[in-house]
């Protein structure tokens, strides 16, 4: 069963954005969705992960495989036109505090998302990016395998080994990592979700990383799958083309959301 808008939910101002068209799947990136799993070699592993917050670009920077361990990987490069890290980071505490906001960032896969630091999350006494840095999230939507509620532990970077210095200089603007399970210990595939966004010419260059069946804290890796166990790369799949479509998507409505939202946190 699809998202759908409750009639409650059908009086926000932003609803209209649930039905706004939505852009065909970008041709290029449905050749590297056709074309299957990458190799060893073009993916960047977890313990490479601060070559994110580094000048120029890696060597795929688009794509998903299944790793030689049996984890899961997807990296998506979103140029995003007229939008600016203030909103990027705007975005992400404002959709956490109604079901709604979610929904329109993906109207095929996201259901709900609610913050469980509602405080922290609409404080006007931190920067906005710090909003979201350190609170935990329960959600629902399709990572590539259907509907399945999750839990988002949104954390400071630098308890994922990044360093924060580095957030707000030209190669790395702003900067969202998160861990993210099952609504209990031990279900659903564990992941480490790492947005980076830098600036260029014309908006906003937004890279994610995913790895599948890892978790980190405090600068060091967890793998979470047995050894012999792999990943399903039809999940992987999923996951990368879901993780295309929502930020495409939200390159899209973002300039025109906050343009008439911003001041109604």
């Amino acid at each position: 069963m699809k998202p759908e808008l409750t009639t409650n939910e059908k009086k926000f101002t932003y609803a209209k954005y649930f039905t706004y068209p939505t852009e065909a799947f970008p041709a290029e990136k449905q050749g590297i969705l056709d074309g299957g799993s990458l190799s060893d070699d073009q993916m960047m592993k977890i313990t490479e992960r601060k070559n994110l917050m580094e000048p120029g670009y890696q060597e795929v920077e688009t794509g998903y495989g299944v790793m030689s361990d049996g984890t899961g990987y997807v990296a998506n490069m979103t140029f995003m036109p007229g939008v600016t890290t203030e909103m990027l980071e705007w975005w992400f505490a404002w959709h956490s505090l109604e079901d709604c906001r979610y929904k329109i960032w993906n109207p095929e896969g996201h259901y709900y998302a609610r913050t469980q630091d509602m405080q922290k999350t609409m404080s006007h006494n931190m920067p906005m990016r710090e909003r979201t840095w350190g609170t935990t999230r329960d959600v629902k939507a399709d990572m590539g395998n259907g509907p399945e509620d999750l839990v988002i532990e949104f954390k400071q970077p630098s308890e994922m080994g990044f360093d924060e210095e580095l957030i707000g200089t030209k190669e790395c603007s702003t900067m969202m990592c998160a861990n993210i399970h099952g609504p209990m210990a031990g279900e659903g595939m564990p992941m480490v979700m790492v947005m980076a966004a830098r600036e260029v010419e014309g908006g906003l260059e937004v890279r994610t990383r995913i790895w599948l069946g890892y978790s980190l804290l405090w600068g060091m890796t967890m793998k979470q799958i047995a050894k012999g166990d792999s990943v399903c790369e039809a999940q992987v799949k999923g996951l990368f083309y879901q993780n295309v479509k929502k930020y495409d998507r939200l390159a899209t409505i973002l300039p025109m959301i906050y343009e008439e939202e911003k001041d109604r946190f």
